[in-house]
């Protein structure tokens, strides 16, 4: 079994992290997160503009910078990679992400997938399908047009959601585990083979993370 990845998600708005006492530089943040054990940083940005921030964050870490913003043009990825960004996070669904993937390489380019259990199978809001599409199915859409990873939240988590994450295993598809915090959900993630968990700053470290997961059996990076 390959070694899990833990990952702090970090909500910026403005240039400045945001959240309750959570706040501050973003680069400062991030440097705390990694001194605290984290194997990346996630940045959700309230836009994919006016990204000075991502340079100095990225300037002060020596592990991967991901960030997730409402793309919609590809003057705005240039803008992120160029940055210093390791790896762009589209939405589902993806503009851009076959043009993306062949310019910037697969391994630079997510997608992020919240799938819903409806009845017996786990759905996929789009637009223009309202009853929403099977999420199996757009997942190996999503691989076959570039996409290097998908960040994926499960509703429900636990039991019900392992299953979505043992699917895309099986499709030999990189998967990293939104999680709301549930740590014996986001370790039934990893067991069914997600590659790692993305949770929210601000509760427990990374070490903690890592600590309570390893209880469990999993091999965990250092």
């Amino acid at each position: 079994m390959d070694a899990k990845r833990i990952i702090p998600v970090v909500r910026v708005q403005a240039g400045r992290v945001a959240g309750g006492a959570f706040e501050g530089r973003p680069a400062d943040w991030a440097c705390r997160l990694e001194m605290e054990g984290a194997d990346g940083i996630l940045f959700q940005a309230d836009t994919a503009s006016d990204l000075d921030w991502i340079r100095e964050a990225a300037g002060s870490l020596s592990v991967p910078l991901a960030l997730e913003a409402p793309f919609s043009r590809w003057a705005e990825l240039e803008a992120a990679l160029e940055a210093g960004a390791d790896r762009v996070i589209l939405a589902s669904p993806a503009a851009m992400l076959t043009a993306a993937a062949q310019t910037f390489g697969r391994c630079r380019v997510a997608v992020a997938v919240e799938a819903v259990l409806a009845g017996s199978g786990w759905r996929v809001q789009l637009p223009f399908e309202p009853d929403g599409r099977d999420a199996m199915d757009w997942l190996r859409e999503l691989k076959q047009c570039g996409a290097g990873e998908i960040l994926l939240r499960a509703s429900p988590e636990g039991e019900a959601g392992a299953a979505l994450y043992q699917g895309a295993a099986g499709m030999a598809l990189a998967v990293l585990c939104l999680s709301s915090g549930d740590e014996p959900a986001a370790a039934e993630a990893l067991l069914q083979g997600a590659d790692g968990v993305a949770f929210a700053a601000g509760g427990w470290t990374p070490r903690q993370w890592k600590t309570a997961l390893g209880g469990r059996g999993l091999s965990i990076r250092d």
